[in-house]
């Protein structure tokens, strides 16, 4: 009989010489950065995503060598600062993932689980956005750790910025900018000082005379957003120093002429404009206040809610006259709010901030004061009011520290170059070679004009007789291929795992296989009605015993329909071929 591969019967097609060379090149080591490896394909996937980038712009493609260099360059930061972190302990959990998405949801107004639909609907892989989340979360928590924490700002600073900037509000101009950065490496002596002085005026000269200024920021600059066009948000009056306060005098698509910081040469654009107009804010009163909370279960018959309602009764008697510390320590005793372990402490509110019912009993309180039982939608309270104060809007108090994090933003623009420089001045950074790699691989679109055509060099028949064909089921990739798709349609876990290799994480986001092992398994128990389609297979042969398996896969499930191109790495073990690497190429 037929042995059945992949869909039907598919044959096994090897590829010639060149394009095993190429396919080894796909996965050769571009860099080795303090020990961890860097792939050939991996700079190949951040090249694609400059490329996109730079096109959406709707500017002029670069060299594909230029482009190739400056992913090359973006791999090797994210790898430092993923090491950085894990240096500092530092980590971002699925929970947390999860919660950030969860946010998403929430700011856009979408339901719980609709992003899902909303990433399949613009073609966006999610296990890609998920992993692109955890590196904002990751790297947002390494700067505050590592950059953030060690800088401050004296309270002159803020009083001074209040002084001339708030205390008599007046319409102001804000800018949003970009910047070219040439960086300066600690310790700099004057020539090497000299040297990048006369780089950034040559970068200066060069936007004078038009050439376009997002395009080189994205491709030379050595800001750690450069990528990103060198962003740097809006600024306002007061919010930077020294020889950036130009910026205000550059109308919209200007740019200063190179300025020198500790950190090195920056040439500002001036992006856009805006007026911020001034705003007087009438003052209000804050509280701040402790309960005790009682919660009526929704099930509790009649004679429940009374004896609830008969025991906060009580503790309202017994707390009436008694001190603050009395009534912080019952709370933590009785309370079944989440404030319960701060004694009830619900900290500084205004009006607004809290239900009805509860605000309209302690705005009416003083100092001191203990309620009756207030009731609300989530149960019974005691209210003890603990302080109460008048806010003027207007005065430093109130904006203080909006006006710390503002200068420490201005504080971070340099510091945050220098610590990027410092960590690759630091490291020990491999750069090897991945010749003949082009912007699009396996003869698609877009292939380099001098990479000649693959051609198909044989078929390997699929052909067994009956008594053979259950030793020959996993004899073939095919076969582990088949057994994988029907046991992820079966949710067939244990099967499922068992075609894979084991020894180490299939998926490079995971540290290891049980990591990798627990998400996937939480992954798969999320889908019901799993039915995947598998076409347009091709395998290559990497090693002797090497292959890689390339296909486009349809998922489909009670929560999803999603496309994508995947490639597996299989690796013989003791006949059978079991998944060393799986993932999505864009």
């Amino acid at each position: 009989m037929k042995l059945l591969s992949y869909i039907g019967t598919v044959g096994l097609i090897l590829f010639c010489n060149l394009h095993v060379a190429q396919a080894e090149r796909l996965d050769a080591i571009a860099a080795i950065v303090n020990g961890e490896v860097i792939t050939c394909y991996e700079v190949e996937q951040a090249y694609q995503g400059l490329k996109t980038q730079l096109q959406q712009s709707g500017n002029v493609l670069p060299d594909y060598q230029v482009l190739f260099e400056r992913a090359m360059e973006s791999r090797i930061q994210r790898i430092l600062q993923h090491q950085e972190a894990k240096r500092l302990g530092l980590r971002v959990t699925e929970e947390e993932v999860d919660a950030a998405m969860a946010d998403v949801e929430q700011r856009n107004n979408l339901r719980p689980g609709q992003l899902l639909e909303v990433l399949q609907a613009q073609g966006i892989d999610v296990d890609e956005y998920r992993e692109t989340l955890k590196d904002r979360i990751l790297n947002s928590r390494l700067v505050n750790v590592a950059v953030r924490s060690k800088l401050s700002v004296s309270e002159e600073a803020k009083r001074e910025y209040y002084r001339k900037h708030l205390k008599n509000p007046k319409p102001v101009r804000e800018v949003r900018t970009s910047q070219m950065f040439i960086a300066l490496p600690a310790n700099a002596d004057s020539d090497t000082v000299a040297k990048q002085r006369a780089k950034a005026e040559a970068y200066y000269q060069r936007f004078l005379a038009g050439e376009d200024f997002e395009q080189i920021v994205t491709l030379e600059s050595d800001a750690p957003n450069a990528v990103e066009g060198g962003d740097m948000g809006w600024v306002s009056q007061g919010g930077v120093k020294g020889a950036f306060t130009q910026i205000f005098d550059v109308p919209v698509g200007g740019i200063t002429k190179p300025i020198r910081s500790a950190a090195g040469f920056h040439i500002i654009k001036v992006m856009d404009e805006r007026m911020r107009m001034p705003e007087r804010l009438q003052p209000y009163d804050e509280v701040r206040a402790r309960h005790i909370l009682l919660q009526v279960p929704p099930s509790a018959d009649v004679d429940t809610q009374i004896k609830i309602r008969q025991q906060a009764e009580k503790i309202a008697q017994e707390m009436q006259g008694t001190s603050d510390e009395a009534f912080a320590v019952r709370a933590k005793e009785l309370s079944q709010g989440p404030s319960a372990t701060k004694g009830g402490d619900l900290g500084w509110f205004r009006r607004g901030q809290m239900v009805k019912p509860f605000e309209d009993v302690v705005f009416t309180m003083q100092p001191g004061d203990t309620s009756g039982v207030v009731e609300t939608q989530f149960g019974l309270h005691i209210i003890r009011l603990v302080e109460k104060r008048t806010i003027n809007p207007n005065a430093y108090e109130a904006h203080q520290e909006n006006i710390g994090q503002l200068l420490l933003e201005t504080e971070m623009q340099q510091e945050l170059p220098r610590w990027m420089n410092g960590l690759i001045a630091q490291a020990d950074i491999e750069k090897r070679s991945c010749d003949l790699m082009s912007p699009a691989l396996n003869g698609k679109a877009g292939a380099r004009e001098d990479a000649p055509a693959l051609k198909p060099l044989a078929h390997v028949s699929t052909d067994v007789d009956e008594g053979s064909a259950v030793e020959a089921q996993v004899m073939l990739p095919a076969d582990t291929l088949r057994l994988w798709q029907e046991a992820w349609q079966k949710r067939d876990l244990p099967t499922y795992f068992s075609l894979y290799h084991g020894g180490q994480s299939p998926d490079k986001r995971f540290s290891s296989f049980a990591q990798w092992k627990a998400y996937k398994e939480r992954a798969i128990q999320q889908h019901q009605d799993i039915h995947i389609d598998i076409s347009n297979i091709q395998e290559e042969v990497l090693a002797d015993h090497r292959v890689k398996i390339s296909f486009d896969q349809r998922f489909k499930s009670n929560r999803l329909d999603d496309f994508d191109h995947k490639e597996m790495i299989m690796e013989k073990v003791q006949g059978s071929w079991k998944i060393l690497v799986e993932r999505i190429v864009k």
